[in-house]
């Protein structure tokens, strides 16, 4: 549409202008902050605020035409929302359990807690549980690839038994406004928590009175307990800060170590006798170079997936026995007793513990002949073993990557009790996997705040909040990270689609605070205009020309190891992180930290000190008419505050 024609509907007001966009624009964002200071009233909540999320916001300011003064630059700020608990969900709570006095308490127990690697390992429930989850994925695969069973009564289920489903009710939330400061130093996150209860309306004295629960990424969390640290001992709780909680985004978690678990198993690409996840991933026919972009998260989980199932798809097809026959294009049905046993003992055969044992001792390599000079004997002996590692390292692989999958799989099916028993298999796995060292103790933190040391209303209203279903049907949840990841989208959607420039200012103050209202004007006239709205659910498929080049693959490369065809095969022997997590928890026990006392760090337990009563009793002194500056009456030396023990600054 030409602007003349657009001026001339404009006159006849069937179309408005930019002003008039603007102008209402302004209108709702005024709008949106009276609902902040509403929703932030102390008058509706007085002992717990709602959650609040936040993430760090990077953006272009791009100039085409430079000048003095008026050039490209990056602006870093801060971005986030507000989400209120539902109330059905506080009905379902001891409300006496929520609130800063009770928070307080349970922490206090941290100090003198004992923690051991067992409170992070899995107990025979949760192991019997795992081992529905292993069958869930591999009936999954049966079902999509292989065959169907004749009756879905008495077969094997695609999902594992739930432990504790969420709500599916849509959240209430409502945005902040973009802010200046960027999250990324402690002296950033200070001025983001500023920033933030300026916007509530609340004075400093309210802003502090109550539990405030907040939730970010690991960078976040690291830099506010970097802020609390810096400024203890203080006895002020405006500057304290004692009474926010910050807990780790779930969906930061899952990419972070996925992509951990997914670089120790992919292996070198330009090693053509090296079986590492590259090789699937080329025989699916997906680039391996493009896989470990540190941008696409979601792809890179997806193709995890993608080389999970292709390997278990070969294996149920081993035991079949029917590897050498070709890929059909529609699925046999097969009796319902025979689809369970094949899957039985598929699990039996290639992802039971005792199956990654057996394999496991065929190249285990002595840890000694690691750290020392070895002989030529020893070092043919070394190379044998590592050269029988074929089976071994698939095993590992399949099951380290099946604890992503169903991480993701349980966050997508909004079972929170799941997704906290994979965190506790992390929280070990985590000790041993490179490039991990502050996952491995604030991952394990927050496995015991929720499952140790809070009250059970507490916990149950902190592990409730981690999920949200946006579209508010089941089986659509997304942690809330990931849902402040898709409005950061948006964001930058309609800021590089107004037409006005690089003005931030304008972003901040009318853009931010009206993004879901945008985005659903966005939808809604799509629909107007008769386009269909389609829902992506990032459902991991296989076609049968990428599975006919897998199986071909898998054949020729012995990919399980049946034919014992080592010629063309050399790599090293890959270690299980859960057991060698294990194994670095004894460690630290037995020569570094006897208590796992570094897992009680950034923990402010609140201890009473034995001085206080000294502390009073010197400033009453100091502040008397008889203390003062030319009295006869000399202080003895143990009231003198100068020289007392200064406050206690460990944060337990």
């Amino acid at each position: 549409m030409s602007e003349r024609v657009n001026e001339y509907l404009h006159h006849l007001g069937l179309t408005s202008s930019r002003q008039t966009a603007i102008d209402s624009l302004r209108t709702l964002s005024a709008y949106a902050e009276s609902n902040l200071r509403k929703v932030m009233a102390l008058e509706v909540s007085p002992a717990f605020g709602p959650f609040i999320c936040i993430d760090n916001l990077d953006m272009e300011e791009r100039v085409h035409l430079v000048s003095v003064g008026h050039r490209t630059m990056m602006f870093h700020g801060t971005w986030g929302y507000i989400h209120t608990p539902p109330k059905a969900l506080l009905e379902s709570l001891d409300l006496s359990e929520i609130t800063l006095q009770s928070y307080n308490q349970a922490l206090q127990t941290v100090r003198t807690m004992n923690i051991t690697p067992r409170d992070f390992l899995p107990d025979r429930a949760t192991e019997d549980h795992y081992v529905q989850v292993w069958k869930s994925q591999l009936a999954t695969v049966m079902k999509k690839y292989i065959a169907i069973p004749a009756t879905t009564e008495g077969a094997h289920p695609t999902q594992p038994p739930p432990l504790e489903v969420l709500s599916h009710a849509a959240p209430d939330f409502h945005m902040l406004k973009l802010m200046d400061e960027a999250d990324n130093s402690a002296e950033g996150i200070g001025q983001v928590m500023e920033s933030i209860r300026r916007q509530t309306g609340l004075t400093p004295a309210e802003f502090v009175g109550r539990l405030q629960p907040m939730e970010g990424d690991l960078g976040t969390c690291q830099n506010f307990h970097s802020m609390r640290a810096l400024r203890a001992p203080n006895n002020r709780p405006e500057e304290n800060m004692n009474n926010i909680t910050f807990q780790l985004g779930a969906s930061h978690t899952l990419w972070n170590i996925g992509q951990t678990i997914f670089t120790k198993h992919f292996g070198d690409s330009n090693n053509g006798e090296n079986m590492g996840a590259w090789r699937t991933l080329n025989a699916l026919g997906t680039p391996p170079n493009k896989v470990l972009q540190k941008k696409d998260f979601t792809g890179m989980i997806r193709h995890l997936e993608r080389v999970h199932e292709a390997t278990l798809f070969h294996c149920l097809r081993v035991i079949m026995k029917i590897e050498g026959q070709p890929i059909r294009d529609t699925l046999p049905t097969i009796p319902t007793s025979r689809w369970n046993q094949v899957i039985d003992d598929c699990y039996l055969k290639y992802c039971s513990p005792a199956a990654r044992r057996q394999a496991y001792e065929k190249c285990r390599v002595d840890k000694s002949m690691q750290r020392r000079k070895l002989d030529e004997t020893e070092l043919d002996e070394v190379k044998k073993r590592h050269k029988q590692s074929k089976l071994s390292n698939l095993l590992v692989r399949l099951h380290e990557f099946s604890t992503v999958v169903e991480a993701n799989r349980a966050m997508k099916q909004g079972d929170i009790g799941r997704l906290i028993n994979i965190w506790r298999m992390w929280s070990v796995m985590s000790q041993s996997l490179p490039g991990l060292t502050h996952y491995a103790t604030y991952l394990p933190r927050l496995v015991l705040l929720l499952t140790k040391v809070l009250p059970p209303s507490l916990s149950k209203f902190f592990q409730h909040s981690m999920l949200v279903s946006p579209s508010g049907r089941p089986g659509h949840f997304v942690a809330k990270d990931f849902f402040l990841e898709n409005h950061n989208y948006w964001l930058k959607f309609f800021y590089n689609r107004g037409g006005i420039g690089t003005q931030v200012e304008r972003l901040k103050e009318l853009f931010s605070l009206n993004i879901p209202l945008l985005r659903s004007l966005f939808h809604s006239m799509q629909l107007d205009s008769g386009k269909e709205r389609v829902y992506q659910s990032h459902k991991v498929t296989l076609s049968p020309n990428s599975l006919q080049l897998f199986r071909q693959m898998a054949f020729d490369s012995d990919l399980l190891d049946q034919y014992d065809r080592k010629n063309h095969y050399r790599d090293i022997t890959i270690d299980d992180s859960l057991v060698e997590g294990v194994g670095c928890f004894q460690d630290i026990i037995s020569h570094k930290d006897h208590n796992l006392s570094r897992l009680r760090s950034h923990i402010p337990t609140y201890h009473q000190r034995h001085d206080d009563e000294e502390v009073s009793q010197a400033r009453n002194m100091l502040m008397s008419d008889e203390d003062a500056m030319g009295s006869d009456e000399i202080m003895d030396e143990s009231d003198n505050p100068e020289e007392m023990d200064p406050p206690s600054s460990d944060c337990m």
